[in-house]
């Protein structure tokens, strides 16, 4: 039923939860798995390390390293727990864009033609309040293919 699933990593306690579901599926229909990072193009909540809200080029060095270690712990998760052959049925991406992360992931879903895609309901940006975090809610709506959203 789904040959190509998503999961928009970013290392939030909902990221998580979404690659776990995501393994389950990816393991009961031996499809392959797309594991995506956006690194922000700018600022949130008052870190000052850009200027003009943009960040600065360090940042995204940093990003992409934190990012590798959370596709590492994946990696590393899915060989302990799971038959999935991590080397052709895993791949992972961390991308720069000056596009909005929803707008970054639909595309990158489009590209790929995946048949799935799993985000946690808030990332890291995301406020408590919120029953949907932003990036989760534009997916849901602009998606051309089904989203599952966990919490």
């Amino acid at each position: 039923m789904f040959s190509k699933i998503l999961v928009g990593i970013d290392g939030s306690e909902y990221s998580r939860n979404a690659v776990n579901y995501a393994l389950d599926l990816v393991t009961k229909y031996n499809s392959e798995l797309f594991l995506l990072a956006i690194v922000p193009s700018k600022v949130h909540h008052g870190d000052s390390s850009g200027v003009f809200g943009m960040v600065a080029p360090s940042y995204f060095e940093e990003y992409k390293k934190e990012a590798e270690k959370w596709f590492d712990e994946i990696k590393n998760h899915i060989g302990q727990k799971s038959s999935i052959d991590i080397n052709n049925k895993v791949k992972s991406e961390v991308m720069t864009t000056p596009f909005s992360t929803a707008a970054s992931i639909l595309n990158y879903a489009e590209e790929r033609d995946v048949d799935l895609i799993i985000i946690g309901t808030r990332g890291h940006s995301g406020l408590k309040k919120m029953l949907l975090g932003s990036v989760a809610t534009d997916v849901v709506t602009y998606a051309y293919c089904p989203v599952l959203v966990i919490k």
